[in-house]
């Protein structure tokens, strides 16, 4: 992860870290200085521009070291969620735990605290203090993230869940006499309550039901037309003809007078 020491200069050679044409004359050594009295301005200007450079390298180094990590948060990130179950629970903690909201503190430590912590361990002692004071940020953008994924990941499973059983009721009406009111409307309604016991927002609640409704209806007059192709064809002219109507409804009898309502 980190290379165990760093390259030097050659020997022989010395890296210069300031330069100035006006420097003091040759015989002009070391410092003009008192012992333990203040630099004259030229010493001054080398040690500052040494601690700026000294910064700047620092800054960088550490700068590089937090893209490393990100790359691992990324990966276990992505490890968390293939290995989460099909609905996502658990998805979230699993990689960032639990924190008070309050105080900041950790109540429940995830896999993230364990490779951030470890990834600490090895980094430069010189480079620990500016990773270490990254931790908070890290967490939060990580803990949106996987809020998401597993919202997401329960969206999804709640649809897909819905897609079985409405396929199921709707074979249960395609198998069943279509003149069979109670067991249709059964069939119809078990649709229906499931979407009201999903996750939706008022609109796609509306949109599903709605949908739900069309295939339903759809499904019992196919097999009305596979069982009786004239009843059906009187079916779908008396929907036509009250859909024409100002407030048609959906209620609608066959030619032997019998309720087809959806």
């Amino acid at each position: 992860m980190f290379s165990a020491s760093r390259a030097g200069a050659p020997h022989g050679h010395i890296i210069p870290l300031f330069t100035d044409p006006h420097r003091p004359d040759a015989g002009d050594t070391a410092p003009a200085s008192s012992a333990g009295g203040p630099l004259d301005p030229y010493w001054q200007q080398v040690a500052a521009h040494h601690e700026r450079r000294m910064a700047r390298q620092q800054a960088f180094d550490t700068e590089i070291a937090a893209r490393r990590l990100d790359g691992e948060i990324a990966s276990a990130e992505a490890d968390v969620a293939a290995n989460a179950p099909a609905d996502g629970e658990g998805l979230h903690h699993a990689m960032h735990g639990e924190v008070d909201r309050h105080t900041g503190r950790v109540l429940l430590k995830g896999r993230f605290d364990t490779l951030f912590d470890n990834f600490l361990k090895q980094a430069p002692p010189e480079l620990r203090a500016g990773l270490a004071s990254r931790k908070p940020a890290l967490r939060e953008a990580g803990s949106v993230r996987m809020a998401m994924q597993q919202l997401q990941r329960r969206a999804q499973y709640e649809q897909d869940q819905l897609a079985a059983a409405q396929a199921e009721e709707l074979d249960t009406i395609a198998k069943s006499d279509p003149d069979d009111h109670p067991a249709f409307d059964a069939a119809r309604h078990a649709g229906l309550d499931l979407i009201a016991k999903m996750n939706l927002d008022p609109e796609r609640r509306l949109q599903a039901e709605a949908a739900w409704r069309d295939r339903a209806a759809t499904t019992r007059i196919e097999a009305l037309i596979a069982r009786d192709p004239r009843g059906a064809l009187e079916l779908l002219r008396g929907v036509i003809a009250q859909q024409a109507q100002p407030g048609g409804g959906q209620t609608f009898k066959n030619d032997r007078g019998q309720d087809n309502g959806s």
